[in-house]
């Protein structure tokens, strides 16, 4: 892109339930004052204002899609001829596939493959849909979208830590439509979900903080709930600086599992009653599960103003006038006592509590000289006032030497923390004195390259050693040098730099090279020296091309006077290769004579290894 300013900027919070979508068009001199637009007109929505569209798909029995989002709950998913489908994105990473398989239904996908089908067809909706709404309410044309600069932001999970998931996704963002139609589009990847939520809540947030301050951030959304542990470098509005402290965390709990305990909680007590069949519809569980009441009734749970002993849901299919006392249904309605919907979420604020306190204990062992002042909840589980009591009870009763005096506190639209975090962050960093709102990464792996180095015949015993044919010099193969450690404190946007020298006779063509990036999820203190020890996987292949560079662009020398020869002339071609950590991938780019080089061709290609690929980031 030539432009460094983009025309519009939309984000995109793509979750497992529901999908959020903000724009702007940022203002020319003032960028962070540039009006946010959040989405609200999904199709199906009827007169409603939806801050979000459902994440969920129904297709015909020929495959075809049938309808999307809001437009499912009119479609007739319920024959046989129609399949709903939902859950899917929760399936994208393959590591965590059979652990999620614990989900009762049969919504779900059958393979990560197929994940990424329904991904695709599903964010092709969401894009068509943002397309036309950006140019309604701009009045640009279809024409014009296509010629203006445009940049598509999203975020993902902190569960997802391997960069074969992340390129999975990025394969289906684009796969999608995003960031492809125009020569000026472009659609990134760009902070955590968990990043995003701290953003978004320091950037909007009414809670007064100092410079200093520590915070928790918890986003518990449908599917994952993730962690982020920052501290306050600057709090001066409308420009304050985040620094993380540990590495971003992230666990499969949500909303999701809630839905899916009631589900087989309702399904168990009317199935202690066979004279039930043929009174009741065999999928009432189901259909409960989706309705308005239970949704208002799972969200209101825990507020003062809806407290109540038990909670009436009518059965849809069911008479008004029937009712079954052992089964807990009266007048068509199935009565759900507060403690039944309390063990519905205790099993998840329990497993939320237990990664808070482990965040705390990392700070313990670390001797860090200051407590957590906020611990800032959102996210859909997160806008819980069930879970916002519980875990402020449970951290009343037994403090953590690290939260003795922890305020829970909920972030300002909860549900649209993320998204907005995306857009403020980018429309931050277009102010050209400002740096972005995180300044400060902690590497979630460690990185390094495969390299050659001095051979020494007292420690080097079984290594492949070649000879350099202009110096003599005898080299061990096969070493790595690792430029960044897991824990590492990572700058973002300052490259990690490394430089490399390949030496070329008068007539050597060569303009391209190939350079093998590492990775290890062990401890530093841990990590392998060569290639064939265990704990490491190749990452990828990095391949440098300088076409176009001519040996009068080059540095001239002579190997070494040896009796009767006068040494032979050679050249050395001098690059660099700069990583670029990124919150969810890891990115290269090519520089020549201190410049990032572009050439008449792509200068850098990679080749991802399918098993490196997969090893946790």
């Amino acid at each position: 892109m030539t432009d460094t300013r983009p025309d519009i900027i939309v984000a995109v919070d793509f979750g497992t339930t529901y999908t959020g979508v903000a724009w702007a068009r940022p203002q020319r001199f003032q960028a962070l004052q540039s009006p946010i637009q959040i989405l609200h007109n999904w199709p199906g929505v009827s007169s409603r204002n939806e801050q979000k569209v459902q994440t969920c798909l129904v297709y015909n029995k020929d495959q075809s899609l049938s309808s999307w989002g809001y437009l499912c709950d009119d479609d007739d998913d319920d024959s046989p001829d129609k399949s709903r489908r939902e859950f899917f994105k929760a399936f994208l990473d393959r590591q965590t596939f059979e652990a999620k398989g614990k989900l009762v239904t049969s919504q779900i996908p059958g393979s990560a493959s197929e994940a990424q089908k329904l991904i695709i067809d599903y964010l092709k909706e969401v894009y068509a849909h943002v397309k036309a709404t950006v140019e309604l309410q701009t009045g640009i044309s279809h024409m014009g979208w296509k010629t203006l600069t445009v940049e598509f932001i999203f975020s993902v999970p902190t569960t997802w830590r391997s960069q074969d998931v992340i390129n999975t996704f990025k394969h289906c963002i684009k796969a999608a439509g995003f960031g492809v139609e125009g020569e000026r589009h472009s659609a990134t990847v760009e902070l955590t979900e968990s990043e995003a939520a701290a953003v978004g809540t320091i950037k909007s947030s009414t809670v007064d903080f100092t410079s200093g301050d520590i915070f928790l951030s918890v986003d518990a959304g449908g599917g994952t709930t993730d962690f982020a542990l920052m501290q306050v470098v600057q709090a001066r509005q409308p420009f304050p600086s985040l620094s993380q402290i540990n590495q971003v965390d992230g666990v499969g709990i949500g909303s999701t599992l809630i839905d899916q305990a009631f589900v087989a909680f309702v399904k168990a007590r009317l199935g202690m009653f066979p004279e039930l069949i043929g009174q009741i519809p065999p999928d009432c569980a189901e259909r409960l599960v989706k309705s308005d009441r239970f949704k208002t009734t799972k969200h209101k749970f825990g507020e003062k103003v809806y407290q109540s002993n038990c909670y009436k849901l009518t059965l849809d299919g069911v008479p008004f006038n029937f009712s079954h006392e052992a089964a807990g249904i009266e007048l068509g309605k199935i009565i759900i006592y507060w403690e039944e919907m309390q063990r519905l979420f205790d099993p998840h604020a329990r497993a939320i509590l237990q990664k808070i306190r482990e965040q705390l204990d990392w700070m313990q062992a670390r001797g860090i000289d200051r407590q957590i002042r906020y611990l800032i909840l959102s996210g859909g589980l997160g806008s819980s006032a069930y879970v916002r009591n519980w875990l402020q009870a449970e951290l009343s009763i037994n403090p953590h030497p690290y939260a003795r005096q922890v305020k829970i506190v909920q972030a300002p639209d909860p549900q649209l923390v993320v998204v907005r975090g995306l857009l403020l962050d980018r429309l931050q960093s277009l102010e050209a004195t400002l740096a972005p709102v995180i300044v400060g990464r902690i590497a979630r792996a460690s990185y390094g390259i495969v390299c050659k180095r001095k051979y020494n015949p007292e420690i080097d015993t079984d290594e492949e050693v070649r000879k350099d044919a202009y110096d003599g010099v005898l080299y061990v193969m096969g070493q790595i040098e690792w430029i960044i450690k897991k824990g590492d404190y990572i700058v973002p946007n300052k490259p990690i730099i490394q430089t490399f020298t390949y030496k070329l006779d008068a007539k050597d063509a060569t303009r391209s090279w190939d350079s093998i990036i590492m990775i290890s999820d062990l401890d530093r203190g841990s990590l392998p020296i060569r290639v064939n020890q265990e704990g490491v996987k190749q990452l990828c292949v990095i391949k440098s091309d300088l076409t176009g560079v001519q040996h009068e662009d080059m540095i001239k020398q002579r190997s070494p006077k040896r009796l009767f020869f006068r040494g032979s002339k050679f050249y050395l071609c001098t690059f660099e290769v700069h990583a670029i950590v990124a919150p969810a991938e890891i990115r290269f780019e090519l520089w020549f004579a201190g410049q990032r080089y572009a050439g008449n061709h792509d200068p850098i290609k990679i080749t991802w290894d399918d098993e490196g690929t997969k090893v946790g980031r």
